[in-house]
This record gives structure tokens, C-alpha cells and sequence, in this order.
């Protein structure tokens, strides 16, 4: 059977936690979760293409043409809650072309019933779709009608819409290496990083309950992969594609210390020539481990710092302390690796004086990298509920955006939440001693044309 997956343009991400600047420049790289599904279905033998009609900026036009031309049977598309409206057009495209269309992500575990009573969209994916997914296509191909032993689907039936129930995959390293050679890998790129890049997962599920952080069915069971066979696929994405830098996709990579030593020993030990960054946390990583690391090859680390004030900690229920929060940044650049620091501006309950407190200690920090993102109460986290129950917003939203009924962006939490987040960057990126540094780093042409891209639009944007 023919099958094709599309990542399609942002449309109408009016909810997006990153300001425009970020989006423009950050750049574009692999769609890790569809290229797992892709590889599954080449696995099982079907032929499968990939359009990422965001890193090779086609129009709605191209992509039709480009679906007529391959003539799947089943599309298959994901969705977050807060860019629905690219993945609902796709599905439009699609459906025009009388393919069968089958939708997963987040946003399915949320509003499984508002997605399918659209009539472009005949069967969604709840939780993880790697197996799901094929065993849908056996049932497609076989006229099935007895559809509830399929785990993680969700499907329409004589006007009733069903939900199986959530998929985990228990083995992770039962999945292929993700269907990389599908896609035009030498257009991906990030403007912090090495080209070409890939990204990577090690594990899945997460144990912590940010209140910020939107928990998936898959959270529940924390899964790793043999780190052995993890730097397997490293050393295949090195001499395949000639990879350069890879970006491990975990919600927390030094989650089990014992395993990532494994992983970076195993590294060293092949003389990998390799960089690669991961996100962690502040309370996961020791001077020891991270020295480990950085002689491994991890460039980067990424950390949620959040915010710079207690109350607002406590708040985003973050469960660190600042003691945790200086530590882990003077052992990472202790240990020679790179910090990008993540905060959020204009959390429930933010104050001018806690938002500047964020700002200082986003300065004191000093990070290589810094990102400051809006506080937006995303479907199902603690921090919608929270924003409900006092007033700011309207408890259907989310439901109402799906639906197509709400077009304004949802309310910020704060007054004057953009502007403090255009604060933050300004008093950041445009410090003296801030920008003495990073000239004193650049080494070559293609970082000063990053940096140059980087400012410019910092300049123009937050001036």
C-alpha cells in the first residue's frame, strides 16, 4: 500500500509560546515522530513517502500536486492543539485527493471527537502510533470492520465515534531507525548547530508535572532504549548522512544517570566524531556526569529555569530550588558544555517585580542561549485549569479553536505580557558584555552569518 506522511505549515499558530523573532530564525529539523512511523510501515512493507512542506516552503498547490503525483492510499498527519489549523488543511489537501486520512499527536489525546467530526479526517491515533499505525493499514487492507483491538485508534461508526484507549509502545528498542532517507536532509538546519543535523530519542515518558507542561498518556511509563543500540543509530546517521550535530529529543536526558554514562562511554569508546545536545534538568546532572558528557561530545545542554522568583516556581510546581539552579549552570560551563536557559514570562500570578526578578536571573545566568516564551495555558495542563477557575479564560477555548469558533489568540495571564517578553530580550541579548563574548567566539563565516541573522532580527524586532 501506498502511504504518505506530511508535516505541513503552522497555520493560524496564533497560540505559539515563542515570539516572531524566534520563529523566523530558529530554523527547521527532522520530524522525528512521523519519520518512527514511516520507517514501521516501510517495515511491514508498504511504500511510504514523506512531504515536509515546512522545510521546503511549498505552497498548498505543490503539496496537492505532489500527493496526485505519489497517489497514496492513507495520509498520515500530526496535530497539536495549537497549530490544528496546518495539520486541518493538509488534511483538506488530502482528502481532495481522495486519500484516506488518519490523524495522531498530542492534540488527538485531548479532543479525539471534536478532530474526527471533521469529514476530512477519517481515523485518529491516540498516545504513541508507531504500532497503531500499521495495524490499522492490515485493517484497511483487509476490509476489517472489527476495529477495537486496534490499541490507540480512534474511529467513526455509524455516526458514533470510538477511542480505544491510549498506545505505549513497552519496547522502544523494537522501532526502526526513523525514515531519515525520506527526507531532503541537507535543507534542515538550526542556527545554533552543526550541519547536517539529526535528532534522536532515547527515552520516552516523563515522572515531573510542570504545571506548564501538557502530560501525554505516554508520560505514565518511563521507557529507555539499550544504550548501545542508541549509539548504534548515532554511528549510522554519522556515516549515512554525514551528520554533524544530533538533538536528542527526550523531556529529560540525564533522567537515569547510569544509562547516559553507558551511552557516553560507548561513544568515546568508538571515537565518534560527533557533537550532540539534550534537554535536562537542574536537579538531573552532577559535575562528574556532565565532565562525562562533554568529553562524549554533548555541546549543549538545555535547561527550563522557568522563572527567577520562588513564588512562581512553586507555582509551575518545578519541584528545584535556585541552589540546584546555580549549580547546574557552574558545573555545566565547569565541564566545557554549552547552556541554553528557557524562562516564561507572564505566568499566572506574575508580577512586574517577579518578572524582572526572571530577567536578572536570566542575566546572572549568563547562558550562551536564552529563551524567553510567553506563559500560554495549553488544553489539559495545570495551568488552564488554574486560569479557569480564576476568570482569565474561557474553559472551552481550546475546544472552541479545534472547532474553528475562536480566532483571537487566547488571553494573557498578565497585563502587557508581550511587552515584558520584548523587555526581557532586549535587556538580555543587548548587554555589552553579552555581545563582547559572543564576537570573541565566532570561528568561522557561517557562525557570523547566524549571528548577524540572530541580531538583526533581535534589533528590529525588540528595538
Amino acid at each position: 500500500m501506498k502511504v504518505l506522511f506530511i508535516r505541513y505549515h503552522n497555520i493560524g499558530d496564533i497560540n505559539t509560546r515563542l515570539p516572531e523573532t524566534a520563529n523566523e530564525v530558529k530554523g527547521v529539523v527532522p520530524a522525528l515522530g512521523i519519520c518512527y512511523l514511516a520507517a514501521m510501515c516501510e517495515k511491514y512493507g508498504h511504500e511510504v513517502k514523506i512531504i515536509d512542506a515546512l522545510v521546503e516552503n511549498l505552497s498548498r498547490e505543490e503539496v496537492k500536486k505532489r500527493i496526485k503525483e505519489f497517489g497514496p492510499k492513507v495520509v498520515g498527519i500530526s496535530a497539536m492543539t495549537s497549530t490544528f489549523k496546518g495539520s486541518l488543511e493538509a488534511a483538506k489537501i488530502a482528502k481532495e485527493c481522495g486519500c484516506i486520512i488518519v490523524m495522531g499527536g498530542p492534540h488527538l489525546n485531548i479532543y479525539p471527537k471534536e478532530t474526527l467530526n471533521y469529514k476530512c479526517i477519517d481515523y485518529g491515533i491516540c498516545g504513541e502510533g508507531d504500532y497503531a499505525f500499521v495495524e490499522l493499514l492490515i485493517a484497511i487492507e483487509n476490509k476489517q470492520k472489527d476495529l477495537t483491538k486496534i490499541k490507540g485508534l480512534i474511529y467513526m461508526k455509524k455516526g458514533v465515534i470510538y477511542n480505544n484507549g491510549p498506545a505505549i509502545v513497552e519496547n522502544l528498542n523494537s522501532l526502526h531507525y526513523p525514515a531519515f532517507h525520506l527526507l531532503p536532509m541537507d535543507k534542515y538546519e538550526s542556527v545554533i548547530g552543526l550541519n547536517p543535523l539529526a535528532t534522536m530519542m532515547f527515552g520516552r515518558g516523563c515522572p515531573f508535572k510542570c504545571g506548564f507542561c501538557y502530560k501525554q498518556p505516554s508520560d505514565k511509563k518511563i521507557r529507555f532504549r539499550d544504550p548501545v543500540k542508541f549509539v548504534d543509530e548515532m554511528e549510522y546517521h554519522i556515516t549515512k548522512f554525514k551528520v554533524r550535530e544530533i538533538y536528542i529529543y527526550d523531556d529529560t536526558f540525564t533522567l537515569n544517570r547510569e544509562l547516559v554514562i553507558k551511552i557516553c562511554n560507548e561513544i568515546i569508546k568508538r571515537k565518534l566524531n560527533i557533537r550532540w545536545e539534550a534537554p535536562t534538568r537542574v536537579n538531573c546532572v552532577d559535575l562528574e556526569l556532565l565532565k562525562l558528557m562533554n568529553q562524549a561530545g554533548c555541546r549543549r545542554l538545555r535547561y527550563g529555569v522557568d522563572s527567577g522568583d520562588e513564588r512562581i516556581l512553586k507555582e509551575m510546581n518545578k519541584g528545584v530550588n535556585f541552589d540546584q539552579i546555580f549549580n547546574a549552570f557552574k558545573w555545566t560551563k565547569e565541564a566545557g558544555i554549552e547552556t541554553f536557559a528557557y524562562f516564561i514570562i507572564g505566568y499566572l500570578h506574575d508580577t512586574p517585580e517577579s518578572m524582572i526578578r526572571t530577567i536578572k536571573l536570566a542575566k546572572k545566568l549568563n547562558s550562551e542561549y536564552t529563551m524567553f516564551t510567553i506563559a500560554t495555558p495549553y488544553p489539559g495542563t495545570k495551568l488552564f485549569n488554574d486560569a479557569v477557575k480564576e476568570g482569565i479564560i474561557d474553559k472551552d477555548y481550546w475546544r472552541d479553536f479545534t472547532l474553528g469558533k475562536k480566532v483571537d489568540r487566547i488571553p494573557y495571564l498578565v497585563k502587557d505580557a508581550d511587552k515584558w517578553i520584548a523587555k526581557a530580550y532586549r535587556q538580555f541579548y543587548f548587554r555589552p558584555r553579552f555581545i563582547l563574548r559572543e564576537i570573541g567566539k565566532l570561528r568561522s563565516w557561517d557562525e557570523v552569518k547566524k549571528k548577524i541573522k540572530i541580531g538583526i532580527n533581535l534589533l528590529f524586532r525588540f528595538k
